[in-house]
């Protein structure tokens, strides 16, 4: 069998390259309620009550909230 090759186990080939590009965990992620809930291990009740009061660093766009992983990361560290 040739490499790269698709067949009907590795439908992509052995050795293909994923489309999908890995999931990182950069500064500069932008993150969800939902995602910032997972990440800090907080109910969803606990974030957005945070968030309303500014205590987590925030932008909300139209009602939803956005949060850059990097800032939630200083504010833990006492640096925001």
């Amino acid at each position: 069998m040739q490499e790269g090759v698709p067949t009907a186990r590795d439908p992509a080939g052995a050795g293909a390259v994923p489309s999908q590009r890995p999931q990182r965990l950069d500064d500069d992620d932008v993150l969800t309620v939902d995602e910032l809930v997972s990440w800090l291990r907080l109910s969803e009740s606990t974030v957005l009550r945070l968030l309303s009061e500014h205590a987590i660093p925030a932008r909300k766009v139209g009602h939803q909230w956005r949060i850059r992983r990097g800032r939630v990361r200083d504010w833990l560290d006492g640096r925001e």
